[in-house]
């Protein structure tokens, strides 16, 4: 296994300013597990595209409001910049297997006519890609084997950047041979999203602070009818279970990863009443934060 495999707790961490890989090679892969005890990652997106194989099990994945239900070998291409969350459906587990990578890895320059015309457009929000490929998809299998060499692929051996570069190559051939690249010309579309994303980059410096749909409505320039109706279309929650989400995921990982008292790490992520957070926490993880830091999930490996 490759040394950019990363477990899922770690996973949690992943946040859209976060550098993937190397200079070198802008490229690192994670396996995810969606569980009881880690129920979703949160709403986020970033500069790379992201591709999502579903190993085992069902749950959902939801690309700028949009919620797909993902089984066993399922896979998500997602472009740049798009909004994408995974989440836990009904009781049911869920592992997959995730490739991150910079588009600037496939060109040699930006005067570059293959990256000019392949690539700029994904980078620059042009252009879009299928969102899904399922296992009855005609072009799925040689999509499939490529991903599938990436994921095995070791990253100690020598040329290993190139293999992955390679297999990387062959999935946009498969994308562009089989014409699924879709023209971007939604531009209302695309400025709601524009929206939602600053709103969310609000919560995400402000959570530890009393957040009010007020704050947040000033903040993007709309009505608090207008945003609370916009923030539910993309993201499928409320603003009120985003933040509560949120906060609780950052809990989670305080918990795991430092030695503060609960009643510290409730306070830092936004809760004055500890036991208030209690509850809330045990809704989200079945457990109370001492039984989590005590469980499996709470230590690290």
């Amino acid at each position: 296994m490759n040394n950019h495999l990363i477990n899922d707790k770690n996973y949690l961490q992943y946040k859209e300013k976060v550098t993937h890989g190397t200079p070198m090679l802008p490229f690192a892969q994670y396996h995810t597990k969606i569980s009881e005890m880690l129920p979703f990652q949160p709403i986020h997106w970033h500069e790379e595209m992201e591709i999502i194989k579903v190993q085992s099990g069902i749950g959902t994945v939801s690309v700028d409001g949009i919620k797909y239900t993902a089984e066993a070998g399922d896979i998500f291409i997602l472009r740049p910049f798009v909004m994408h969350a995974i989440n836990r459906l009904g009781d049911n587990e869920m592992t997959s297997d995730v490739i991150v990578f910079n588009l600037r890895l496939l060109g040699t320059g930006e005067a570059d006519m293959c990256t000019l015309k392949y690539f700029a457009p994904l980078l620059n929000e042009k252009h879009s890609v299928p969102c899904i490929v399922r296992p009855t998809d005609s072009w799925y299998h040689p999509f499939d084997q490529s991903m599938t060499s990436i994921l095995m692929c070791d990253s100690a051996k020598d040329g290993a950047e190139l293999d992955i570069k390679a297999n990387l190559y062959w999935m946009f051939y498969h994308i562009y041979n089989n014409r699924l690249i879709n023209a971007k010309q939604n531009i209302a579309e695309d400025k709601r999203l524009y929206t939602v994303r600053r709103a969310l980059e609000y919560i995400r410096s402000e959570y530890m602070n009393e957040i009010t749909i007020e704050n947040i409505s000033k903040h993007c320039g709309y009505s608090e009818f207008y945003m609370m109706k916009l923030f539910k279309q993309f993201t499928g929650e409320s603003v009120v279970d985003y933040v509560n989400n949120f906060r609780l995921t950052v809990a989670g990982r305080q918990l795991r990863d430092t030695k503060d008292d609960i009643a510290t790490i409730a306070y830092q992520v936004g809760y004055n009443n500890i036991s208030y957070f209690n509850r809330q926490f045990k809704k989200q993880y079945g457990m109370t934060p001492r039984e989590f830091r005590a469980s499996p999930a709470g230590r690290v490996d």
